[in-house]
């Protein structure tokens, strides 16, 4: 299912990040538990990408709920954050 918008590319076409998933409630509330906790320790999307060891951009995709991430990636925000991977999920 495609979901209806003002696409990036000119609208000819839905990108892939508008894409409707089963789970983007959760997607975007998980991103968003992530930004949260990395304002709470005053740390920008890079600092938290260097900390992470992850690639900046992939970091703002998992905040703005376009990626599906692995168990990997949450592992590695977690250390970044010096957080529980739990704490990620309390929404």
């Amino acid at each position: 299912m495609v979901v209806y918008g003002k696409s990036p590319n000119n609208g000819e076409m839905p990108s892939r990040y508008q894409q409707k998933n089963e789970y983007q409630k959760e997607r975007v509330q998980l991103g968003l538990t992530i930004k949260k906790l990395r304002n709470e320790r005053k740390m920008t999307q890079e600092d938290l990408a260097d900390d992470a060891d992850i690639n900046v951009s992939y970091l703002a995709k998992i905040e703005n709920g376009y990626v599906n991430t692995s168990v990997r990636y949450l592992i590695k925000i977690a250390k970044g954050l010096k957080a529980k991977v739990r704490e990620l999920f309390e929404f």
